[in-house]
């Protein structure tokens, strides 16, 4: 029913979203946010010829603009970058974080494209976005399914065993950049495919779906009204931390990460 009254609505959308689409202002990514380096609160790094006590953790960031960091103005700021700094105090142990992102990816462009430009060595622990840019392109949901099980696939075999966090789509119907009655019919497609979302992933050997964990209000958005903004970003790291729960005794190192 939910399916059916999206696709009757939409010839009464199609110029609300052209609206939007003109006014809407465009951000870009804050520099540096590419990827980073956070170290253990109080311990200071080796110095150059010194052994390392343990290997950092490796994060690895995929998918669209909240990958890129759009919303953040500089990056120690964008999620993967805070997500780094919750699991450096969690673990106690160092973490290198990347980002492979980019603004308006699809989840085609992630599998096809970015996906691709993984680093060679394996990650510890893995965090993808996609999904907006699929609702607002109007995929259909049995296609986009297929092609979440394919990038979760994809994931599993670059990093074998290392958790693949997928970040639930978020509350489109409280978008401030969507106008009524736009915003509730892509509210409600989102829904659908955070639905979806949960259910091709369900049963994946390292592949989680994590919902967003918050109502968005406005002081939740950068100023563009579509993209989070930083407190967002942070409330988002300490869920995705939260969800990895405490290291497990016994691992085989202090940073080690396995859901």
């Amino acid at each position: 029913m939910r399916r059916l009254l999206f696709w009757s609505t939409l010839p009464l959308l199609l110029p609300q979203a052209l609206w939007v689409r003109r006014r809407t202002p465009r951000f870009a990514a804050p520099a540096g946010a590419e990827g980073g380096r956070v170290e253990v609160a109080g311990v200071t790094p080796p110095a150059s010829g010194e052994t390392a006590a343990a290997a950092p953790i490796r994060l690895v960031g995929l998918g669209d603009s909240i990958i890129a960091g759009v919303g953040a103005t500089v990056a120690t700021e964008c999620l993967t970058a805070q997500f780094a700094r919750e699991l450096a105090e969690r673990r106690g142990a160092a973490v290198e974080w990347s980002n492979i992102g980019r603004i308006g990816a699809t989840t085609t462009r992630v599998l096809l494209d970015l996906a691709q430009r993984l680093p060679p060595q394996p990650a510890d622990l893995l965090l993808v976005s996609v999904g907006v840019n699929d609702v607002t392109s109007l995929r259909r949901r049995g296609e986009w399914s297929r092609e979440i099980c394919a990038l979760a696939d994809t994931l599993t075999e670059h990093s074998p065993g290392a958790p693949a966090l997928f970040l639930g789509l978020p509350p489109m119907q409280r978008f401030p950049a969507l106008p009524v009655p736009l915003r509730n019919s892509l509210g409600m497609r989102a829904r659908l495919f955070d639905e979806t979302l949960a259910a091709a992933l369900h049963g994946h050997p390292t592949a989680r779906h994590l919902p967003l964990p918050f109502d968005a209000p406005p002081e939740m958005f950068s100023g563009d009204g579509f993209h989070p903004s930083a407190s967002a970003y942070a409330l988002i790291a300490r869920a995705l931390a939260d969800s990895l729960g405490p290291p497990r005794p016994g691992s085989a190192r202090p940073g080690s990460v396995r859901a």
